[in-house]
């Protein structure tokens, strides 16, 4: 299997994977409009080539594919075509099948106890009669109706979506050559979830067949599916490498899953990063790399639309050698890509510059020079120590404060300042304080003097403050507090 993912350096960059040999999962993420739908349209386009049987999941009519794909994808409702497989494995033994079954259903319907304990039995019971496995369903519900225990009525709840339609036919499974889209837009979000859950484990059986044909799943919207180790998705991540099931997997934030999630989808082989939103710009090197060093957050950052980063084995051009480096690509192909005039000039990496070049040069860093992008991030300076006199107490017998201007960006005011009253001193002390906090100003505490002593306010409409409000200031309103 080739897939030819983009290019950098006017060179073609491209995943070369034996499948049913190797791991091929991909992970694409990135926030909305950056280039994912577009790169994941290209990656189905080299599978197809390739032969490999795609299998997506349509939750409500969000999944559509480029014109010229369209003839490669075969439709089908569930709703008016129930899917063809085996609900209770192929196993003969009826413990053993009723134990699959419970497994399964298990992973995405929350049973107590008791409930789960009712269901096994009943179920073997019902296997062992021997009825045409499309009435097992049927004789399962009537058995939980005519049950006595306690836990029959809350089971038979929780398995209504099962007992309510006909969701699946037994056969082995058939899906179309191409892309098979499954329409699931018809059903709740949990009656969508167990026909996910029963297929995912289906397909896991079938995979361990010889004849099994290589299979990806394609996934848009991740944060929609459950994913848990111990699910049938979670499953395939970490064991259908071994029997040709992958999973193309896409997600517009990261942020939503759990740490343990987010360690699940380390199993893909292939993470590409676009610019992720600036909240998750470090949770997205983190993914790439377990340190996140700065690097790696600088040139997230620094991406364009159209430009991801790849973590992977990828062969750049004709080498014959995949780098194992993170590298920056373009989604477009090298002949769509307009060089800039002049030399190929490659940016030194840096904490505060940009990495990328602009976007019509395709010039994109390939973090060669990059060993140590692993690196921490350096330790915060520790703040500096307070003085007994950065905040002065009070006089006991306050004086009028002077109503002269005072400008605290002009040096030549020091005589002035020597002059003004304990209040503005005391004001000027508080502002000047070597204490580090969020803004210059954040240290005079308008609380103080303490509450039952009744405050006279004096305010100072001449101040210049401008030289002590940061940018992200939207305004500052600074009053000086004296017991009267």
């Amino acid at each position: 299997m080739k897939l030819k993912i983009g290019s950098t350096y006017q060179k073609a960059v491209t995943i070369v994977e034996k499948l049913k040999e190797g791991n091929a999962s991909i992970f694409i993420c990135g926030k909305s409009g950056v280039g994912k739908s577009t790169l994941s349209y290209d990656i189905i386009r080299g599978l197809l080539e390739s032969g490999v049987q795609i299998v997506v999941i349509d939750h409500r009519h969000a999944v559509s594919f480029p014109v010229e794909l369209e003839p490669y994808v075969h439709r089908q409702d569930v709703s008016q075509k129930p899917l063809k497989l085996h609900l209770f494995g192929a196993s003969d033994n009826p413990a053993d099948a009723a134990a699959s079954f419970a497994d399964t259903i298990t992973s995405v319907i929350a049973l107590s106890n008791a409930q789960e304990q009712l269901l096994r039995p009943l179920l073997k019971e019902v296997l062992r009669a021997s009825p045409a496995p499309n009435e097992v369903l049927e004789y399962l519900h009537q058995e939980i109706k005519s049950s006595h225990s306690r836990s029959a009525p809350g089971l038979e709840n929780a398995l209504a979506p099962l007992f309510a339609q006909k969701l699946f036919e037994d056969g082995d499974i058939e899906f179309s050559p191409g892309i098979t889209l499954l329409d699931l837009s018809s059903f709740s979000l949990s009656t969508q979830h167990i026909v996910e859950e029963v297929l995912f484990a289906a397909l896991l059986r079938e995979a361990t067949c010889e004849d099994f044909p290589p299979t990806f799943l394609y996934l848009d919207e991740l944060s929609n599916y459950p994913l848990r180790s111990s699910n049938a998705l979670g499953r395939i991540l970490c064991e259908g490498r071994k029997q040709g099931l992958y999973a193309l997997l896409v997600a517009q934030s990261i942020r939503v899953f759990k740490s343990e999630q987010r360690i699940l989808l380390q199993q893909c082989k292939y993470m590409m990063c676009f610019q992720p939103a600036d909240e998750e710009v470090r949770m997205c090197a983190r993914l790439i790399s377990s340190s996140g060093g700065t690097k790696l957050t600088s040139m997230l950052k620094s991406l364009q639309v159209g430009e991801f980063m790849v973590s992977g084995p990828v062969y750049v051009g004709d080498s014959d050698t995949p780098t194992t480096k993170p590298l920056v690509v373009h989604s477009k192909s090298p002949e769509d890509v307009v060089p800039a005039n002049g030399p190929l000039a490659i940016p030194v990496p840096s904490d505060t510059e940009p990495i990328l070049p602009p976007a019509q040069i395709d010039l994109l860093l390939p973090l060669d020079a990059l060993d140590d992008c692993d690196d921490e991030e350096a330790a915060p300076s520790k703040p500096e120590t307070v003085t007994e006199n950065a905040c002065p107490l009070l006089p006991d017998s306050p004086s009028e404060p002077s109503i002269e201007p005072l400008h605290l960006r002009d040096e030549s005011s020091a005589p002035q300042e020597q002059s003004q009253s304990q209040q503005m001193q005391l004001l000027r002390s508080a502002v000047f304080t070597s204490i580090p906090m969020n803004s210059y100003y954040g240290n005079y505490n308008c609380s103080w003097p303490p509450a039952q002593v009744q405050p006279a306010t004096f305010s100072y409409p001449n101040m210049d403050f401008s030289s002590l409000i940061q940018q992200d200031d939207a305004q500052i309103s600074f009053q000086a507090l004296i017991t009267p």
